[in-house]
C-alpha cells in the first residue's frame, strides 16, 4: 500500500518537472532574443574580405639621409684662417672647405723631418757596421745593434709619413695649414666654421655639415594596430604642400619600441629626391600601400566590443539568436578592422547598436 502511493505521488510530480524543464529552456532561449522594437534600433554587416588599402595621411618629417650626410669637425686643433665655401654651395669630393692653422701639422713635418734624418743615418751606420764585420774589425754585438737602429729608425719614419699622409700635407712641404675636405659630394647644408675661431676634435658642433640631397629620409610614427599592413621595402607616397606631385619613395625600416604615450611605432622610409624639391624639415604627408595582394578579413569598427583586455561581437545566428563571440584583431584601416580569428567571411554581425544590444542581452 505504501508503495502504491510512493508511485502515484512520482507520476504526479512528472508532469510539474517537465513543465520546469520548458520553462528554463524558453528563459536560455530568450536571453539572446531581443523584441521586435529593440531589433529595430541595430544595423547589421556581413563578415567580409576585402583587399587592403592604403594607409593615407600619415604625418611625416623630411630628414637627411645619415648615410649620405658628412658633419665634419676638425680633427687636429687650430684656428679657422680661411672659409672655402659657402651654405648652399655644390661640393664635390674631397673638395678643401675649411682651411685652418695647426700647430700639430707644423709638429708633424718636424717630426718627418727628424725621422728621416734619423733613418739616413742609421743606414749608414749599418752599411759601415758591414763592412768592418766583414774585415772582422767589430764586435758582433755592434753589427747586430746598428741592424737594430736602422729597424727602429724606418719604423719611425714610417709612423711620420703615415701622420702626414692622414693631414693630406705633402712630406718636407713648410705648412703649418690643415685643410679640412668633404668626403662626400653634396651640398654644404650648414657651416658653423667663423674666421679666426679655435676648433679641435673635442668641440660641441661641426665646422662644416655636407649632404647628398639627391636623396632623403622621412621620418613617420604608424599606430599599433596598423602595424601588420607594413614590411621592409614598401612602397610609399609623399606629398608636401609646397608641390601637387607625389614623390615616390620606400618604408627602409620599422622602429623595435612602441612609445607608450602615443601608442605608435616610428617608420624611416627613403626618398628619390633628385631635383632638390624636397627640404629637410620639411613637413609631408604618406601614404603607406600595402603589399599586392594582401586580403583581409574585415568588420565594421563599430562592431568591436571591448572590455579594455579583449575583443567580442555580436553575431546574428541562422536561428535569429545574437550570439557573443571574442575575436583577435589586426589593422584598423578607413573604418574597419582586419578580424584574425573568432568569426568567417559571410557571417553577420551587428555593425551598429552593439553596445545597445549587449546591454539589453545582458539584463534580459
Amino acid at each position: 500500500m505504501r508503495l502504491r502511493w510512493i508511485v502515484l505521488l512520482a507520476l504526479a510530480a512528472l508532469p510539474a518537472c517537465r513543465h520546469e524543464e520548458a520553462v528554463e529552456s524558453t528563459a536560455a532561449a530568450a536571453e539572446h532574443h531581443l523584441t521586435p522594437a529593440q531589433l529595430s534600433f541595430l544595423k547589421f554587416a556581413p563578415v567580409a574580405e576585402v583587399e587592403a588599402t592604403s594607409l593615407a595621411d600619415l604625418s611625416g618629417t623630411i630628414e637627411f639621409d645619415e648615410e649620405h650626410t658628412a658633419r665634419l669637425a676638425a680633427p687636429v686643433p687650430g684656428r679657422v684662417v680661411q672659409l672655402l665655401v659657402q651654405v648652399g654651395d655644390r661640393v664635390a669630393a674631397d673638395q678643401p672647405l675649411v682651411t685652418l692653422e695647426s700647430p700639430e701639422v707644423k709638429a708633424a713635418q718636424a717630426d718627418y723631418v727628424r725621422a728621416d734624418a734619423d733613418s739616413r743615418l742609421a743606414r749608414k751606420t749599418a752599411e759601415r757596421a758591414t763592412r768592418l764585420r766583414a774585415a772582422q774589425a767589430i764586435a758582433e754585438k755592434d753589427f747586430l745593434q746598428a741592424e737594430e737602429d736602422t729597424q727602429k729608425a724606418a719604423a719611425d719614419l714610417a709612423r711620420a709619413r703615415a701622420q702626414l699622409e692622414r693631414l693630406r700635407v705633402a712630406p718636407g712641404e713648410p705648412t703649418s695649414r690643415y685643410l679640412l675636405r668633404a668626403p662626400l659630394a653634396g651640398t654644404v647644408v650648414e657651416r658653423k666654421a667663423l674666421v679666426g675661431m679655435e676648433a679641435s676634435a673635442e668641440s660641441a658642433e661641426p665646422l662644416v655639415v655636407v649632404s647628398d640631397l639627391s636623396r632623403v629620409r622621412v621620418m613617420l610614427r604608424v599606430p599599433e594596430r596598423q602595424l601588420p599592413l607594413l614590411q621592409p621595402g614598401q612602397e610609399v607616397a609623399v606629398r608636401v604642400d609646397a608641390y601637387p606631385q607625389e614623390f615616390p619613395g620606400t618604408v627602409a625600416a620599422l622602429g623595435d619600441v612602441i612609445e607608450d604615450a602615443t601608442r605608435t611605432l616610428p617608420v624611416r622610409c627613403t626618398v628619390p629626391n633628385p631635383d632638390r624639391l624636397l627640404k629637410p624639415a620639411m613637413f609631408a604627408r604618406v601614404t603607406l600601400k600595402p603589399p599586392p595582394g594582401l586580403r583581409l578579413t574585415v568588420v565594421p569598427s563599430h562592431a568591436l566590443l571591448s572590455d579594455g583586455q579583449r575583443f567580442r561581437v555580436l553575431v546574428r545566428t541562422e536561428e535569429g539568436r545574437l550570439e557573443s563571440r571574442p575575436v583577435e584583431v589586426g589593422a584598423q584601416v578607413d573604418g574597419l578592422v582586419q578580424v584574425l580569428s573568432g568569426v568567417r567571411v559571410g557571417e553577420v554581425v551587428v555593425s551598429e547598436g552593439a553596445l545597445f544590444a549587449a546591454q539589453q542581452l545582458a539584463s534580459s
